[in-house]
């Protein structure tokens, strides 16, 4: 429900803590937003603002402070914002059943279940935290760009040592320019569909350039990206944001139906139970727990992942297209480069019939007609070439001397290699 309501891949987690607890969870951050929702007892929340310290801690995720090697001890979080971390106390508060709790990401928080009035009658502390996975999944400015920037093959200065991107030089931008560079994308992302909602596309794609801009002045470097080229790289963060709300709405309609059939089997096999009131669970059964059906969901989850990242890498993007084009020769039909396959009209005698390059040898073309007959040996200025080239790929090569039957295996050759 959670998933289908804000279009956002997202997760349900559900805390249970006895009372007394001094501490329930360290102080630590998170790569999701959180909406607690309290249902049972009383929980004491603490949240402070970010930590400032980028500059000198670069290498320590945002996101996951206080978590693997990184210390975040609460002492030092309540120093203030003239101590090591520069936070700020942001509230002190108690949340109990039915209150609501919303954390930013990357926004420090410490629990407790320490009441100072020993009158609440209460002995365990129930919460469930609805996740908004946006950092998680790739959907937010930080991820856009970079993916703009290797589209275009265009150096990035924030570009991380290692696969994580929020590590790194990006964290000893300013404050207040690295907020915003890791700022989700809109809500509605994933809302709308980009072939008709182009103003709304172009809107991001403008924050977008914004916020590169700002970097670019930041860090001393000048990609100068085109709108379109933005607007090619949201639109692919969408389709591939679009996928992994899918994967999710499968993963938890298969858990929904998991529990449909547990019931039903339940139902059906009552009569089998032991005296204890137990009863013994099968193989099959077994198979279908969470640990082994969620597997497939991830593969799927991996492989939109690699698939993102090598259509950043590889490839050709809308500039570059736009700069080959603007690049023609005002005579490009008699002076582009011709190769097999290409559409043309050849001058037989002063008149211009239709076909296709069949052969190129040397500086002459073979030329196949829509009647099937050829004519070979024809020069450059006697062919009209119909439509403008692109800039060509790794799939082109010299077919200069090479048969049909030569240039068709040397293609395959070539698309194995690029499956690979």
């Amino acid at each position: 429900a959670s998933t289908d309501a804000l279009s956002l891949p997202g997760a349900l987690n559900m805390y249970v803590t006895a009372k007394g607890m001094r501490t329930s969870a360290p102080p630590h951050t998170d790569r999701q937003d959180v909406l607690v929702v309290q249902m049972e007892g009383a929980k004491r929340w603490r949240v402070f603002t970010p930590p400032t310290d980028g500059d000198v801690k670069p290498n320590a995720d945002p996101f996951a402070r206080g978590k693997g090697e990184d210390s975040l001890p609460l002492h030092t979080l309540l120093e203030g914002s003239e101590g090591r971390l520069g936070s700020e106390l942001l509230m002190d508060v108690v949340t109990r059943e039915g209150d609501v709790l919303y954390i930013p990401a990357g926004f420090p928080h410490t629990t407790d279940t320490v009441e100072e009035s020993n009158d609440v009658d209460y002995d365990t502390s129930i919460h469930l935290t609805f996740n908004i996975d946006t950092h998680v999944w790739d959907l937010d400015y930080l991820a856009a760009r970079s993916a703009a920037l290797q589209r275009n093959k265009v150096n990035d200065s924030l570009s991380p040592q290692s696969e994580n991107r929020y590590v790194g030089k990006v964290n000893q931008l300013p404050q207040n320019l690295r907020s915003q560079l890791v700022d989700a994308l809109p809500l509605e992302f994933l809302d709308i569909v980009p072939s008709e909602s182009p103003d709304f596309m172009k809107g991001i794609a403008k924050q977008l350039a914004k916020k590169c801009n700002l970097v670019d002045e930041a860090t001393g470097q000048s990609a100068e990206l085109s709108e379109a080229s933005y607007v090619e790289a949201l639109e692919r963060i969408h389709s591939y944001g679009s996928d992994i709300l899918d994967v999710h709405r499968d993963m938890y309609l298969a858990a929904v139906e998991e529990g449909r059939l547990r019931k039903a089997e339940d139902a059906m096999t009552a009569h089998l139970k032991k005296d204890d009131g137990e009863v013994t669970m099968s193989n099959e059964r077994m198979q279908r727990l969470s640990l082994f059906r969620v597997r497939p969901f991830f593969e799927q989850i991996e492989s939109l992942k690699k698939d993102l990242y090598s259509w950043c890498v590889s490839g050709e993007s809308i500039a570059q297209e736009s700069a080959a084009s603007s690049q023609l020769d005002p005579n490009w039909q008699f002076t582009a480069a011709l190769k097999v396959g290409d559409e043309v009209e050849a001058d037989l005698g002063g008149a211009f019939f239709a076909g296709k390059i069949a052969q190129v040898t040397g500086n002459t073309y073979n030329v196949v007609f829509f009647d099937g007959d050829r004519e070979n040996g024809l020069e450059r200025d006697q062919i009209k070439l119909l439509n403008p080239p692109t800039a060509a790929d790794e799939d082109e090569f010299d077919t200069t001397g090479m048969t049909p039957k030569e240039i068709k295996r040397m293609r395959k050759k070539m698309e194995k290699k690029k499956r690979k």
